[in-house]
């Protein structure tokens, strides 16, 4: 194979992948070289369910982030993603029912520049656009328009639903469908090889993007560990982000008898949640890596302790590290911003019991 075959690229983007999970600077234990190998099985099921699958801009429809493969790139156990491919300076619509979360928001994102980063150009929170009967439509249309995610976030998914929308080109520029004559009925859009093969050559970026998100998500921040830093979108173009969030921000790093203890005054917000991750942005739902406001217990004077720890402290307010030494984690504080950054200090963990 050539250096352009799309599947050279695949092999070389894999390759890539292995060397930052093998060449981590900090210390593996075999728990942390365990699921960087799940990583990259992650980022690979994730970039060739989305090459099998159709993201035609011209007739547009959204891709749900499944289970699978939805706890990479930091995305919240909270949270729906669901995504979909639009062209620039092209007019589209979406609308649907916005359902029972506690937030629903629509983002439309530039295509990826350097280092994978793509813009915000255009967002809207569905509470600001919803009717009275709960429905919605949003048109939007920019030169810079690449691809539109919903967000749905959600406190508990056992009560509540989600919402259901879809989303059409409205513009003059929609290419005609082929209709069989016979039945009247539109046939799919057939590819050909080339188009095939700039789908693995797109996965084969995707697959690099994942693997390298640690040295694109503030990686100056790793010699800081346990401290808190404010994020905005702008700061943070890399992630994806959600431009209705501030972000706090810190890497974390603990020793085998060591517990994190964060303390914090949340803002007045619907929606705040501290997410654990892995250091190569992978979060884990089934061990205990996020906690939002509705599941924190709070203190009499309002504010808030979590603690960072591998198994249970004994303590409410814990996120589990499953035996990791390194790793990131972040707050989301929905419209909103908090006054003081949460604070961190490392104790041993038989001296959790006596905190004050």
């Amino acid at each position: 194979m050539s250096a352009e075959d799309p599947w050279q690229s695949i092999i070389d983007a894999l390759e890539f992948a292995v060397s930052r999970i093998e060449g981590d600077p900090d210390p593996l234990n075999d728990r942390e070289l365990a699921d960087g190998n799940l990583y990259v099985m992650r980022m690979l099921t994730a970039v060739t369910q989305s090459t099998t699958l159709t993201l035609d801009p011209d007739r547009p429809s959204f891709l749900t982030m499944l289970d699978g493969v939805r706890f990479v790139g930091a995305a919240g156990p909270d949270i729906d993603y669901d995504v979909a491919a639009v062209r620039p300076d092209s007019l589209y619509s979406i609308s649907g029912e916005r359902g029972g979360a506690t937030y629903v928001g629509i983002t439309v994102y530039a295509g990826a520049g350097a280092g994978g980063a793509s813009a915000v150009v255009a967002s809207v929170d569905v509470d600001d656009i919803i009717a009275a009967d709960g429905t919605f439509v949003w048109e939007f249309s920019h030169p810079g328009a690449a691809r539109v995610i919903v967000r749905q976030y959600f406190h508990d998914r056992g009560e509540q639903s989600r919402g259901s929308w879809s989303i059409a080109r409205v513009d003059a520029g929609v290419v005609e469908a082929v209709t069989d004559a016979a039945t009247d009925v539109r046939a799919p859009r057939l590819m050909g090889s080339a188009e095939m093969s700039a789908r693995v050559a797109n996965a084969a970026k995707s697959l690099r993007w994942n693997a390298q998100l640690n040295q694109l998500w503030t990686p100056e921040r790793r010699e800081f560990p346990n401290q808190f830093v404010r994020q905005t979108c702008d700061d943070i173009v890399a992630a994806i982000p959600n431009p209705d969030v501030i972000y706090s921000f810190t890497w974390w790093k603990v020793a085998e008898d060591e517990v994190v203890v964060i303390d914090f005054v949340p803002p007045t917000t619907d929606y705040w949640a501290l997410q654990l991750c892995d250091r190569w942005y992978q979060c884990f739902p089934d061990r205990r890596s996020n906690i939002n406001n509705r599941e924190a217990a709070s203190n009499a004077d309002g504010s808030v302790r979590i603690l960072i720890s591998d198994g249970d402290p004994g303590m409410p307010n814990w996120l589990d590290t499953s035996g990791h030494r390194v790793g990131v984690m972040f707050f989301r504080w929905l419209h909103a911003d908090i006054a003081e950054q949460p604070v961190c200090r490392v104790v041993k963990r038989s001296e959790v019991g006596s905190l004050s």
